[in-house]
C-alpha cells in the first residue's frame, strides 16, 4: 500500500506534525476576553473594564509515542544550522494517545459595569484527539500490513478512538452578579457559540479481531464500531468545499461564589459612583464548557458489527488517493456493506469537560489557585475528547503587569512548569516551560500570546481620581479646597 493504509493510520500519524487551557492567564481577574473560556461567569465582577482582544494565539501538541532528544529551541537552532534532528518514537508506553489543540482568537471584547457582564467573541479552533491504539496497530500503520514481525499472528484492538474536528466560532457572552449578602457574593455565566463547521472525521473501533495472514491476505474475523469522513475535497457533485461543511450550537455555562472581603452589599462594580473595586479572600468556581456538537452535512459515515470473518485478499495492493477511496476501499474490504452512504451527515461532539477552580488571596496582589479540568470520554460516539488537566498556579497581579507560574499535571501523569506573563494588555504564556528551555525528551509543546486594548477603569473613574490628585495638591500647598 502506498499511500495509506487506511482511515485509521491516516489521521494518527497527522498528530505528528503539529495550550489548552493556559492556566498561567485562564483565571486572572484581568483578562476577561481570556478566562471566560473556563468559567463564562468570570466577566462580571472584572477588574478591567473594558477588554478588546484584537489577535491571539494558542497551541498546544502532547502525545507519549513521538518525541525529539532537547528542548524545541535547541532543535530549532540546530535545524538552522542545517543539522536534522531526528524524530524518536517510544515503543514501551503502548496504548498510544495524542492530543492537539490550535486556536485563533479573533476580535473580541468584554465590558463589565454593575451587575453584569458580557461580550462578542470569534474563534477557529481546531482540536484532534486519539486514544487506546495499541502497539500492533501502530506498527502496521507506520511499517505496512506486510510488516514481517507480526505476520501470521492474530491481534484484538478494543476501544481505540481516534477524532478531530476544525471550526469557527461566533458567540457572546453573558454574565450576572445574582445575589449579594454581607461578603458573600454569587455570579452565573454563560457563552453561547454558533459552531461552522470546516472539517470533522472520527473513528470509534469497539473491537476488531484479526490477522495478517501473509503479504497478501489479511483475515478480519470480528468488526464494530463506526467512522465519519468529510466530503471535503471530493470532486462530486455534493462535495461541501472548506466552509460550511457543517454547523451547530455550542454553549458554555459557568458559575462563581466569592467571600469578599468587605461586605459586598449594593456593590457594583465599574457603575457610576462606585469607581472603587472590591477584592474577594477567596473563590470557588464551576463550569461546564464546549457542550454541544458539530453536524457534518454531506461526507461518508457507517457504523457497523461484523460478526462474520472476511478475507482481504491482495490488500498490499490497494492505493488510495483522498478520503473517499479509503472509504470506498474500507466498505468493499472490510465490511462488505451493500448500501451506498456516501453523501449521509454524521455528529462530531465538542471537546465537552467539567472544571472547578478556587482562587485564594494572599494579599499585596499575591494569588494562588488551583484548578481542575476533566474531559469526558467518548468511547461510543464519534468527537473530541478534553485532555484532563490539573493546575496549581501562585501569580501576583497587578493592573500593570502579571506573572504567574502555573504548575499542571496532564492526564494525572506527568508535572509540568509554566510560566506566564502579562504586561498591561499584552500576554505572553506557556504551560510547559520544559520544553522551550529544558533537557531530555520533548514529547509535546504549548505556547500561547494575546494583543489587546484594555480599559482598566471607566472615563468617568479617571476624571474622578485627576480631580481628587489635584485636590490633594492644593491641600499640601495650605490653599483651601473649595466646598463643591
Amino acid at each position: 500500500m502506498k499511500r495509506g493504509l487506511f482511515f485509521i493510520s491516516f489521521v494518527f500519524i497527522w498528530f505528528q506534525s503539529e495550550a489548552q487551557e493556559n492556566m498561567g492567564i485562564a483565571n486572572s481577574n484581568y483578562a476577561p476576553t481570556n478566562t471566560i473560556f473556563l468559567n463564562p461567569s468570570s466577566s462580571a465582577d472584572s477588574k478591567a473594564f473594558f477588554d478588546l482582544n484584537l489577535i491571539g494565539m494558542s497551541t498546544y501538541a502532547l502525545n507519549n509515542y513521538a518525541y525529539v532528544n532537547g528542548n524545541l529551541i535547541s532543535v530549532s537552532k540546530s535545524g538552522a544550522a542545517g543539522n536534522e534532528t531526528e524524530v524518536q518514537f517510544d515503543l514501551s508506553s503502548a496504548p498510544y494517545s495524542a492530543y492537539t489543540d490550535v486556536q485563533i482568537h479573533g476580535p473580541s471584547f468584554s465590558l463589565s459595569y454593575g451587575k453584569f457582564g458580557g461580550g462578542l467573541f470569534s474563534n477557529f479552533r481546531s482540536v484532534t484527539y486519539v486514544s487506546g491504539i495499541p502497539a500492533h496497530l501502530v506498527n502496521h500503520a507506520t511499517n505496512g500490513f506486510d510488516f514481517e514481525d507480526q505476520i501470521g499472528n492474530e491481534y484484538t484492538t478494543s476501544n481505540a478512538n481516534v477524532g478531530s474536528l476544525s471550526w469557527l466560532e461566533y458567540g457572546a457572552n453573558f454574565s450576572y452578579i445574582i445575589h449579594q449578602s454581607g461578603r458573600d457574593m454569587y455570579t452565573v455565566g454563560g457563552n453561547l457559540k454558533y459552531l461552522n463547521g470546516i472539517a470533522g472525521a472520527g473513528l470509534n473501533i469497539q473491537k476488531w479481531n484479526y490477522q495478517v495472514r501473509n503479504d497478501s491476505i489479511l483475515d478480519s474475523y470480528e468488526f464494530s464500531g463506526e467512522y465519519g469522513l468529510p466530503n471535503i475535497a471530493s470532486e462530486q457533485d455534493d462535495a461541501s468545499g472548506v466552509l460550511g461543511n457543517g454547523s451547530g450550537i455550542g454553549l458554555d455555562i459557568g458559575f462563581n461564589y466569592k467571600k469578599m472581603l468587605k461586605s459586598a452589599q449594593g456593590y457594583e462594580p465599574h457603575a457610576v459612583g462606585q469607581c472603587d473595586l472590591k477584592d474577594y479572600q477567596y473563590k470557588f468556581g464551576i463550569s461546564l464548557l464546549d457542550i454541544g456538537r458539530v453536524k457534518m452535512k454531506s461526507g461518508f459515515y457507517r457504523e457497523f458489527n461484523i460478526e462474520d470473518s472476511l478475507v482481504w485478499e491482495g490488500y498490499n495492493g490497494a492505493d488510495p488517493e483522498g478520503l473517499a477511496e479509503i472509504d470506498e476501499l474500507i466498505n468493499e474490504e472490510l465490511l462488505n456493506f451493500t448500501s451506498d452512504v456516501e453523501n449521509s451527515s454524521y455528529k462530531i461532539a465538542l471537546p465537552t469537560a467539567l472544571s472547578a477552580q478556587f482562587d485564594y488571596n494572599f494579599g499585596k496582589g499575591f494569588y494562588a489557585n488551583t484548578s481542575l479540568v476533566q474531559g469526558f470520554s467518548r468511547k461510543r460516539k464519534l468527537g473530541v475528547k478534553r485532555n484532563n488537566t490539573f493546575s496549581l498556579t501562585p501569580r501576583y497581579e497587578r493592573r500593570q503587569v502579571e506573572v504567574a507560574l502555573p504548575i499542571t499535571i496532564q492526564n494525572y501523569q506527568k508535572l509540568r512548569l509554566g510560566a506566564a506573563l502579562r504586561i498591561y494588555s499584552v500576554i505572553l504564556g506557556t504551560d510547559n516551560l520544559g520544553s522551550l528551555i529544558g533537557g531530555g525528551r520533548t514529547y509535546g509543546a504549548d505556547f500561547y500570546f494575546s494583543f489587546k486594548y484594555t480599559m482598566f477603569r471607566p472615563w468617568y473613574c479617571k476624571d474622578k481620581l485627576k480631580r481628587s490628585s489635584k485636590s490633594r495638591g492644593r491641600k499640601k500647598g495650605g490653599i483651601a479646597c473649595p466646598s463643591w
